[in-house]
C-alpha cells in the first residue's frame, strides 16, 4: 500500500506544479493584453524599442 499512496503524493505533486505553471503563463499573458501597449509606448520613448 505505501507504493501506491508514494505514487498518488507524486502525481498530486506534478498536478501542482503544473497548475502552477499553467496559473503564472495565464497570468503573464493576461498582463501583456491589459498593459503591452503602454510597455511598448514607453520602450520606444526610452529607446529600448529594438529589443522587442
Amino acid at each position: 500500500m505505501s507504493g501506491l499512496s508514494s505514487n498518488t503524493g507524486k502525481l498530486l505533486l506534478g498536478a501542482a506544479a503544473t497548475a502552477a505553471v499553467l496559473y503564472v503563463s495565464v497570468a503573464t499573458f493576461d498582463g501583456w493584453l491589459r498593459h503591452g501597449t503602454d510597455i511598448f509606448i514607453a520602450s520606444v520613448q526610452n529607446g529600448i524599442a529594438w529589443c522587442f
